[in-house]
């Protein structure tokens, strides 16, 4: 089932008036080099075949709160198709809906809203999968209008691998406290390179980094820093970084250092935060969001029964 909805622009604007607006920025603006690596790994993770296997039984708690599921730079359909496909098979949640958001703020979904409890999962996906964090900040809202706006949907979950977990954070840090928008109980980023991609933290200890925060600021965390207090405190953060123990200090793709960075921000503001770091072969950054570790840690913070 598709359905196309175009917003009227009247309401768009008036939206836009009332949020202060002004985030949007031009790609150019974006540091494609930084991000070379990303896509290319993510690529790379598409091309491989996902298989389904049995993980060991999980009690969840069943709501009707949908998860989304947020693709990182250059991401496709291919990015979380297998962590869902998992999902599914160990009953821990239904994939229900793949909703596309073109840059204007059109909307397009594939599938249908059933308004069960069955831990209903949404897959976004990103027209222009290459844009920058502050725009794909915009398009996470814009879905969350429609899902608020077509469906009722009051609450719901985000779960962000690599750039996708960057403009989450981006997206809760700006309009997270918004009234008009859903709740966001739980969000997972997972391999997101909240301090970008910067050198001169290698040598710190992790230690270090959580107190102190990293010795060399991006201008990402930079920005984040100053927006910290706008991230909504009713919702929780899960961080799982990657670890290859190769001597790379990282998932071979971010940097184990700028993945751990934003947990300094969350703690000191007393933020309910918690982060895993996950070791071995399959630690790899196009192989976090294929780990059946990853899949676990995602679905017991999610949906684990009290």
């Amino acid at each position: 089932m598709r359905k196309k909805v175009c917003f009227p622009f009247l309401v768009i604007l008036l939206s836009s008036v009332i949020m202060g607006c002004g985030i949007r920025k031009n790609t150019e603006s974006f540091n494609e080099n930084q991000t070379t690596s990303e896509e290319q790994s993510i690529n790379t993770s598409e091309k491989m075949s996902s298989n389904i296997e049995s993980l060991d039984p999980l009690a969840t708690n069943q709501t009707e709160v949908p998860t989304l599921f947020i693709h990182g730079y250059g991401g496709t359909a291919g990015s979380f198709n297998g962590m869902l496909s998992r999902f599914e098979a160990n009953s821990w949640g239904e994939n229900v809906l793949t909703i596309t958001v073109q840059p204007d703020g059109i909307i397009s979904e594939i599938g249908e809203w059933q308004n069960k409890s069955n831990n209903p999962m949404v897959q976004v996906l990103f027209a222009d999968n290459k844009n920058n964090e502050w725009n794909q900040a915009e398009w996470i809202k814009d879905v969350l209008t429609y899902l608020k706006t077509v469906y009722q949907i009051n609450e719901v979950n985000l779960v962000g691998h690599s750039m996708g977990g960057v403009s989450s954070f981006r997206y809760l840090s700006t309009y997270g406290n918004d009234k008009t928008q859903p709740i966001v109980n739980n969000f997972v980023a997972i391999g997101a390179p909240f301090n970008d991609f910067v050198s001169g933290n290698e040598e710190q200890s992790l230690n270090d980094l959580k107190q102190n925060g990293p010795l060399v600021t991006s201008e990402r965390y930079s920005d984040f820093t100053t927006r910290i207090k706008q991230y909504p405190r009713m919702t929780k953060m899960l961080n799982i970084v990657g670890d290859l123990q190769d001597g790379s200090e990282g998932d071979g793709t971010v940097p184990i250092r700028s993945g751990l960075s934003i947990g300094h921000l969350m703690q000191t503001n007393e933020m309910n935060y918690s982060e895993e770091i996950v070791t071995g072969s399959q630690a790899a950054h196009s192989q976090l969001h294929e780990n059946t570790q990853v899949d676990e840690l995602v679905a017991d913070f999610i949906w684990s029964t009290p």
